[in-house]
């Protein structure tokens, strides 16, 4: 057995009790949960009656420095995912980052510099590559059967699908709504399904329209199509009169290779819900889809159209956590510690997503395409 790495847990909400915890009791050999933080310490506590963690903290930065553990979870709010890292960067731990790491790109460089500075390492839970049927998109994207992308249209649509605990409604502390929360897996998916491509400029439109009509306050939700099929134990109550963030975003992507992008992504519209991926490229098409065919190849064979379903079968982690994308994540990082794989998720691939994720917030803002030159460089 080689080393055991020390864990502590900053936040202990939905993703940090369903995804992140999991992921390290799964890979019990390597990792020990230690500590956890809240800033609502019964919550805190409540994990680490749960799952057998020693220490408990309502300050996050008392608990870094007395406990100094080798890796640190960072499963808060977006606006607190940059202070937490190089915090826990200080005390010489490595770092697991929940989505998005950053909401600017120079914030994500900042980040990558510290870890760097620091001697440790900084990976970015970009979970989606590593579910089951994004993962048989990639390998036909690289088999080279579509030959070179330039086109793109992906949507991510929950009819009614806010999530309703935690903060993500709150611009305070998650800085933006639907395309924060996923967006940057979609645009993360594609830039690793096309090579990372360097942005060019977005134009896009961040909308809410329906969650303050009275007719909402009525209407069903599900938990689990709000993103939370488990983890919620203490949830913080929900309020919509604090939602001040997008419910609804879409728009357009330039890329410096030609790729463009098409993108609609909501928590509430009133189309039905989807989750789809289409790329189009000079040889064949891909479509990637949650209802009918799950990946589908758009080709010729000979002088005939042709579209191919490819058999997949499932993970093997499927069955051990709701969130078995976070078990592939950490065990790519092991891998990656012990020199046994490259990394995974590069930081060139998360700087780029940063990159759209400012130009999407600053194009809804001013009403206009933004550049990738008009970013905070």
């Amino acid at each position: 057995m080689g080393k055991k790495y020390r864990v502590a847990v900053i936040g202990t909400g939905m993703i940090a009790n369903a995804a992140h915890i999991p992921a390290y009791k799964f890979w019990k050999d390597d990792f020990e949960l230690v500590a956890c933080a809240d800033i609502r310490k019964d919550a805190a506590q409540e994990t680490a009656d749960r799952h057998g963690i020693p220490k408990v903290y309502q300050d996050a930065y008392a608990m870094l420095e007395e406990v100094r553990p080798d890796f640190v979870s960072v499963c808060t709010p977006n606006a607190f995912h940059k202070e937490y890292a190089l915090a826990a960067f200080k005390v010489g731990a490595n770092v697991f980052c929940e989505k998005p790491l950053a909401l600017k790109r120079k914030d994500a460089i900042e980040l990558y510099k510290a870890a760097d500075e620091a001697g440790v390492h900084l990976f970015v839970t970009q979970s989606l590559r590593f579910l089951t049927n994004y993962k048989e998109a990639k390998e036909l994207a690289q088999s080279g059967e579509l030959g070179e992308v330039y086109y793109a249209d992906v949507e991510l649509i929950r009819r009614r699908g806010i999530p309703k605990w935690g903060m993500f409604h709150i611009k305070e502390k998650s800085v933006g709504g639907c395309f924060c929360d996923l967006g940057v897996h979609i645009t993360d998916y594609i830039m690793y399904l096309t090579g990372n491509p360097k942005l060019k400029s977005v134009s896009g439109s961040a909308v809410t329209r329906i969650v303050h009509q009275p007719s909402e306050k009525g209407v069903r939700y599900s938990i689990a199509e709000s993103g939370a099929p488990s983890g919620l134990f203490t949830p913080r109550p929900f309020d919509m009169n604090e939602f001040d963030v997008e419910e609804f975003s879409n728009g357009y992507m330039r890329f410096e290779n030609g790729m463009t992008v098409n993108f609609k992504i909501s928590w509430a519209l009133n189309l039905p819900n989807s989750e789809c991926v289409r790329l189009s490229g000079d040889k064949g098409g891909l479509v990637m889809s949650n209802s009918g065919d799950a990946v589908k190849l758009v080709t010729t064979i000979g002088s005939n159209q042709a579209d191919l379903t490819p058999r997949i079968f499932p993970d093997p982690y499927h069955e051990a956590s709701d969130f078995y994308g976070h078990i592939h994540v950490f065990e790519h990082a092991l891998k990656f510690l012990k020199g046994e794989q490259d990394e995974v998720i590069k930081r060139e691939e998360v700087i780029n997503v940063a990159s759209v994720i400012e130009a999407f917030y600053k194009s809804a803002q001013l009403g206009r395409e933004v550049s990738f030159e008009e970013l905070e460089q």
